[in-house]
């Protein structure tokens, strides 16, 4: 791969590491906890879209969503450390609920029969063509792996340090969902050794990924606890008057 267009995929893909970390803390910080669901909503469905962008990075085929797609598993540690297991499983269903609309929308919109004046029915058809087999395993691999961080991270709450459950919950959640997504959608109709290959290069370039979003955690958790810092003075307030 030449070094400029190497050069040129690192900085898209740190472009894309910033914007994606200022979604998800500016509605932390300006729309509190229903924030966190607006922010889920918008990368999961950006990431619908991003998941079919491939580019070269060291010699390994990526997908261009899979820095905005992590987000939502640091969405579900922030949720989850804060408010608890339930609420860290209504963020997994958002998050699939988003999914599903927006998919289903763009079916339907790609089904009207085109005038001579349509210009965008080509592409539309291009993003929206998603098999069944294929929608299936991404819907099953994303509620499995979003349950699977969500209890990881509950269950070590009290435990150990929140870099380490975060890490943990969603590394372990990142399997999941590559396991179940690849093993639904491919197994059977590729070789077991392209199999195993995508499987191990999506799971390497998102543990590599994983590891700069720590500190969105820790900043995203001080936000929404600010916020339940000022409930509680007001309702002191209010019962105190």
């Amino acid at each position: 791969m030449p070094q400029a267009s190497l050069l040129s995929n690192l900085l898209v893909l740190a472009l894309e590491y910033i914007w994606s970390s200022i979604i998800v803390l500016l509605a932390l910080r300006f729309i509190k906890k229903e924030g966190a669901y607006v922010a889920l909503a918008t990368l999961i469905i950006a990431s619908n879209l991003g998941v079919a962008k491939l580019f070269n990075l060291f010699n390994l085929e990526v997908t261009a969503a899979n820095m905005s797609m992590g987000m939502a598993f640091v969405i579900y540690s922030i949720v989850t450390e804060v408010y608890g297991k339930r609420e860290g499983q209504k963020a997994v269903w958002v998050g699939f609920f988003a999914q599903f609309a927006f998919v289903m929308l763009g079916l339907i919109y790609t089904s009207y029969v085109p005038s001579q004046n349509d210009f965008a029915q080509s592409y539309l058809s291009q993003a929206f063509s998603i098999t069944p087999r294929i929608a299936l395993a991404s819907w099953i691999a994303y509620i499995l792996s979003g349950y699977t961080a969500v209890f990881i991270h509950n269950a070590l709450k009290q435990k150990t340090k929140l870099w380490f459950r975060n890490n943990l919950a969603t590394k372990v959640g990142q399997i999941v969902d590559n396991l179940v997504f690849v093993t639904i959608a491919f197994l059977g109709l590729v070789d077991f050794r392209t199999y195993l290959s995508i499987f191990l290069t999506t799971t390497l370039v998102e543990f590599v990924l994983d590891y700069v979003d720590t500190w969105v955690v820790y900043v995203g958790v001080r936000f929404l606890k600010a916020e339940d810092g000022e409930n509680e003075s007001l309702e002191d307030l209010t019962a105190n008057g």
